[in-house]
């Protein structure tokens, strides 16, 4: 019976390693992908510091990969990931552990009770938190940048299914998954319109009206009028004159971010397309 109530516990999830940059990525990740975070305890042994994550249906144990004894990559790891939490609006407490519980954390053995007894404790502290914030924001005299630690992905679950192939292409090739993209929306649009114009000249024939000469696209969306319609048509014209004739003609060079921008920009084209009317 005292081996089953030691059972390390089914219901936490280890991530990171001992390496500070591991567990950094390991909390943005969290941050990014879980739907509610209550709360994250520091952990604290000896001046070395790990994380347990409290969200709705999930534990996350962050392994000791931080430290505040001295200016390091772990203490300024330490900060990124507070600061990382802080921005999001999380609960962070700090809760200094026994030896023999630290060398549980490391086995990943931490049980049911022990998760408890962290959770519970009557010794939980918040004010150590802004102490190392404030203690390395004043040596470097500015805060520290946490904002290329979020997961660059792309959100699967908001991609168009006719380009979802060119998303999972799109770690591999961004600048050819983003032309193909442009390309198999020309194809769309003209065959729905049984047209042989391309690029720009195709979308504005497509979606956009002029009612000073009497011409109405062939579709519209759902809108208060004619004009509100017609400025979602633009949209198609001003993405197609701005990237898509600038890639045909020259090579781009552009940031992981930028591209990803420009793949989501094409997506919101596809959705839009997806919900135009036929007059």
């Amino acid at each position: 019976m005292l081996n089953l109530f030691n059972k390390p516990s089914d219901t936490i999830q280890y991530l990171g390693t001992p390496y500070t940059q591991d567990c950094i990525e390991a909390i943005a990740m969290i941050i990014q992908f879980e739907a509610q975070i209550e709360s994250a305890i520091v952990l604290t042994y000896d001046q070395t510091h790990c994380f347990l994550v409290k969200a709705y249906r999930h534990l996350y144990l962050i392994r000791f990969g931080f430290r505040s004894d001295y200016i390091s990559e772990g203490y300024k790891g330490l900060v990124k990931a507070l600061n990382l939490l802080r921005r999001h609006e999380i609960e962070i407490k700090e809760v200094v552990i026994t030896q023999k519980l630290f060398e549980t954390i490391n086995r990943n053995a931490l049980t049911d009770g022990d998760i408890e007894l962290i959770l519970n404790n009557p010794n939980i502290r918040t004010n150590t938190i802004y102490n190392y914030i404030n203690n390395l924001e004043v040596i470097f005299k500015e805060p520290l940048n946490i904002d290329r630690y979020y997961p660059s992905e792309l959100p699967l679950n908001l991609i168009d299914p006719r380009i979802l192939d060119l998303a999972l292409k799109f770690r591999d090739d961004a600048d050819s998954a983003i032309m193909k993209a442009y390309t198999r929306l020309e194809d769309i649009v003209r065959a729905k319109i049984d047209s042989k114009k391309f690029s720009a000249s195709l979308m504005d024939d497509s979606f956009c009206s002029d009612l000073k000469k009497n011409k109405l696209s062939p579709f519209k969306w759902e809108s208060e009028n004619e004009d509100s319609s017609t400025a979602i048509g633009r949209l198609f014209v001003n993405t197609f004159k701005a990237y898509r004739n600038q890639r045909a003609h020259s090579e781009v060079d552009k940031s992981i971010s930028q591209l990803h921008r420009e793949f989501l920009l094409i997506n919101e084209l596809y959705l839009l397309e997806s919900e135009s009317i036929r007059r």
